[in-house]
């Protein structure tokens, strides 16, 4: 018997938040990216707490970066879209399992290498610059507030402290 996931209901009303998704030209280590864009940035991208998937057989690690923008009072966030690192937690006895090794936090999109967030849910993208020949244009998607990733940002955006007590796990 399967357990369903429960998330935490944070706003009452259909909403949605504008999330932009990144795609490298060309792959390259993740702290070799944050460097170039560190390094044409005003702002600096920090490493901050990874967001975490807890499944039946694996839990999955995602990269966080996150920098404040001053002048326009944003803070932005970049959010790997492909599990960067899984911890087995039960061997699988089953040949075909709905959990694979692997899990991307976008499924329809598995080609975006990341997710960009902005604290403004209405924010332009276009303050941040990018290492040419390096990112294809970031490309807008709107993000419902019934879908899952919309709830696993609001729960890690809204509540910072609540999850370094928890060890980052979702709630259930």
């Amino acid at each position: 018997m399967k357990i369903k996931k429960q998330f935490l209901k944070l706003e009452e009303d259909l909403s949605e938040i504008n999330i932009g998704l990144i795609r490298l030209i060309k792959s390259i280590p993740e702290h070799e990216f944050f460097f170039l864009l560190n390094k044409i940035n005003d702002f600096n991208f920090k490493r901050i707490d990874d967001i975490v998937i807890s499944g039946e057989y694996f839990d999955h690690f995602f990269s966080r970066y996150q920098a404040y923008d001053k002048f326009s009072k944003n803070c932005y966030s970049f959010i790997s879209n492909k599990s960067i690192q899984k911890k087995k937690k039960k061997a699988q006895n089953q040949l075909f399992l709905d959990e694979s090794n692997i899990k991307f936090l976008l499924n329809l999109h598995q080609d975006a290498d990341y997710i960009l967030t902005n604290s403004d849910m209405f924010a332009d993208f276009s303050l941040i610059l990018l290492p040419e020949n390096l990112v294809f244009q970031i490309q807008e998607y709107l993000l419902s507030s019934d879908e899952e990733l919309y709830q696993l940002i609001q729960y890690y955006e809204q509540e910072p402290n609540k999850n370094k007590n928890n060890n980052n796990t979702t709630p259930r």
